[in-house]
C-alpha cells in the first residue's frame, strides 16, 4: 500500500540531496520511497530522542537555515529586462 504525501519544497530540495549522496555513496540510487522508508526505520530507533522537544534545535538555530550569502555584487533592478533578453 502506497501514500501520497504533500511536503514543501524546501523539504523536497533536502530529500533529492540526501538521495544523491546516497547515491554517491553505495553506487545504487534508492527510490524517495526507499528513502522515507529508511528514515522512518532510523526515526522509530530514536523514538526517544524525537518525543523529547527540548533536545530539538530551534529552528532558527538550524544549519540548514542559513541566511544568504552577500556577495557583494551591486545589481539595478530596472535593468533585469535589458540583462535576460538582450543577446550578446
Amino acid at each position: 500500500m502506497t501514500t501520497t504525501i504533500k511536503v514543501s519544497n524546501e523539504t523536497k530540495q533536502r530529500l533529492d540531496m540526501l538521495q544523491a549522496k546516497m547515491t554517491l555513496t553505495f553506487g545504487t540510487k534508492k527510490t524517495l520511497t526507499e528513502l522515507v522508508d529508511t528514515i522512518t526505520r532510523i526515526a522509530l530507533r530514536h523514538e526517544n530522542e524525537l518525543l523529547e522537544p527540548e533536545k530539538l534545535p530551534p529552528l532558527e538555530k538550524d544549519p540548514a537555515m542559513k541566511p544568504p550569502v552577500d556577495w557583494g555584487v551591486r545589481t539595478d533592478a530596472s535593468k533585469v529586462d535589458e540583462y535576460i533578453y538582450t543577446e550578446d
